[in-house]
């Protein structure tokens, strides 16, 4: 009898409630205010997620056919330590890299379903540079710094990742393309081509063509 009890109560105490609600005057104006008040609220937070979400947007760049992303170069300044240059539409960028071998991470977006019956073009961004040693003792005790961010955006504001995270959205969803173990070699240049399918460096140098055939 303890559960029936219990919910015989608990229904006493909320018939109670109700009829104190209503003798101390129940306004539909009331209702109104606060629904009102809480759309007002939920409209503001959508603008601000939108406007969060175009801010990040811009950063990508379409995906149009067969394409090059940039230009990727290294130079050697110490036993496994080399300097690389990233150069795209956007600018050039310098990262520290440590490691026998460079891989390389791209966030891609890709439109779904009515987005993509309008005619919206996938999207990417180079995301991040790494660094790996070809020893495992040396790769376990590498540190983060192995790991150069191609992007600025903070985690908390990345869409690509809400989108990872969120799992299959309706209107587009998280990919990603990814170069991995090609040797670091002083002197190495490569053009980063890139299309629907996914990103292939192409040699610009007897120095990446002798990387690529190491790679292979």
């Amino acid at each position: 009898m303890q559960f029936p009890g219990l919910a015989l109560i608990a229904a006493i105490i909320a018939a109670v409630l109700v009829l104190l609600t209503l003798s101390q005057g129940w306004r539909l104006r009331w209702l109104a205010g606060w629904l009102r008040g809480n759309l007002l609220l939920a409209a503001l937070a959508l603008a601000a997620v939108l406007g969060l979400a175009a801010w990040d947007l811009q950063s990508f760049r379409v995906i149009d056919g067969k394409g090059t992303a940039g230009t990727l170069s290294f130079t050697q300044v110490a036993p496994q330590q080399y300097d690389a240059v990233i150069t795209t539409s956007a600018g050039e960028q310098r990262v520290r890299l440590a490691g026998d071998l460079w891989e390389l991470e791209v966030q891609v977006l890709r439109w779904q379903g009515l987005a993509s019956l309008i005619g919206l073009e996938d999207g990417y961004r180079l995301h991040r540079l790494l660094g790996r040693y070809l020893a495992l003792e040396q790769q376990r005790g590498a540190s983060s710094a192995l790991a150069a961010n191609l992007n600025s955006t903070p985690a908390w504001r990345d869409l690509w990742l809400w989108l990872d995270r969120a799992g299959g959205a309706s209107l587009v969803h998280a990919d990603a393309f990814e170069v991995r173990f090609v040797p670091l070699v002083d002197g190495a240049r490569f053009s980063l081509e890139i299309g629907p399918t996914g990103l292939t460096p192409e040699p610009l140098n007897t120095q990446a063509k002798a990387a690529l055939k190491r790679f292979q």
